[in-house]
């Protein structure tokens, strides 16, 4: 339990040496030590390597709707406060991340007038009136919007669907980032609708990009491409697997003016690269940010060495002398630094001499207790390339 007591939100279903009474699964129970003193409260589960999410320090019964009334509206205060979110540039955020909002099971992110919701234990799933209305009460948003994770719903014992719990939705929802207009469906994309987490690191990139050329694999809606070509980039081209996303993603091209300067292509990343390499091209800076390639702890070395040490072998291959490779691993399980040294390797199978510029995480919308170390999800390193 030395974990729990450093502040770690999980009790994990190993480290349970019996449960007393007759818990159901999504109930806010109790954790002592040994000794009988209180650890915390939190949404128990017995279907789950996760047995309880701990939610309070304090007994079980100050979990109640006052309680967690009280957490969102401080997470929706606590982004406007210490981050200035929403402000006159930046309209689309996470608005409250889960453990790190003492909201465990609970992403809600922000696209302009339009919140998105999703819900990733039963125990918050089964409070999710008192949120909603509270979010509605907060920030009188035109629609709240489901989405759903179906694998952990099926974990957790639930089942959701995408789909309008609040207002009135009619697609899409208009936000900005940076001062870049973005217009997304969260109803037919992939996770929440955009990856918010990225926000500080495509804001690093612009500085580093006036004159040079892109490319930006694993590209989605464009943000990173289009960041770039905002910020002076002469060329960008952007590579991805779903023509929906492509599609949204010249959207965005065109609504930032910037659609005479980014192609985008559909292809598998390493295909793609494999042809550019062949066709001897380059490009000073290359972007790669992939799915995540390991959902479960057995996955960790099959992803390393069969997804991202070929995917980066491939993309430093056709980076140009002096250019930037930024790679990233939004996979929890993968630690960083077994990434940097898959990165390592990779440039030595590459021929490739590298250093490290930055190792990055997400943006400060996207809180992790100090003690959680699964909470810092993303890796983003910047890497010099000779």
């Amino acid at each position: 339990m030395l974990a729990v007591w450093a502040g770690h939100p999980w009790v994990f279903a190993q480290a349970v040496l019996r449960v007393e009474g007759r818990a159901a699964d999504g109930d806010v129970v109790e954790v002592v030590d040994e000794g009988g003193r209180l650890l915390g409260s939190g949404f128990y589960s017995s279907r789950s390597a996760i047995a309880v999410r701990t939610l309070t320090r304090g007994p079980a019964d100050q979990v109640d709707d006052a309680f967690l009334h009280a957490a969102v509206s401080r997470a929706v205060h606590r982004r406007k406060r210490l981050m200035g979110l929403p402000g006159p540039q930046t309209t689309g955020y996470r608005l409250v991340h889960a453990e790190g909002d003492g909201l465990p099971g609970l992403i809600a992110d922000r696209y302009g007038d339009v919140v998105t919701v999703q819900f990733t234990s039963l125990g918050m799933k089964r409070r999710e009136q008192v949120v909603l209305d509270t979010l509605g009460e907060l920030l009188r948003p035109r629609a709240i919007l489901e989405t759903v994770d179906e694998e952990v719903q099926k974990l957790e014992g639930f089942e959701s669907q995408r789909l309008p719990v609040r207002g009135r939705w009619e697609a899409p929802a208009v936000f900005e980032e940076s001062g870049i207009t973005y217009a997304v469906d969260p109803l037919s994309a992939q996770k929440t609708g955009f990856y918010f987490d990225q926000r500080e690191n495509r804001k690093l990139l612009a500085r580093l990009v006036r004159g040079q050329r892109v490319l930006d694999c694993c590209c989605y809606v464009g943000a990173f491409g289009i960041a770039c070509a905002k910020a002076g980039a002469i060329e960008v081209d952007g590579v991805d697997t779903s023509l929906p996303a492509l599609a949204a993603a010249q959207r965005h091209a065109e609504l930032a003016h910037v659609a005479d300067r980014v192609r985008f292509h559909k292809s598998d990343a390493r295909p793609f690269l494999e042809q550019a390499q062949r066709a001897k091209r380059t490009w000073d800076v290359v972007i790669v940010d992939p799915p995540k390639y390991a959902r479960r702890q057995g996955d960790v070395e099959k992803a390393l060495k069969g997804k991202y040490l070929p995917l980066n072998t491939q993309a430093l291959r056709v980076v140009s002398p002096g250019g930037l490779l930024v790679t990233c691993s939004c996979s929890a399980r993968v630690r960083p630094d077994h990434f940097l040294r898959t990165v390592g390797l990779a440039a030595a199978q590459a021929g490739r001499s590298t250093r490290v510029l930055a190792l990055r995480g997400a943006g400060p919308d996207h809180p992790v207790p100090p003690a959680f170390v699964e909470g810092a999800y993303l890796k983003c390193v910047f890497l010099e390339v000779d």
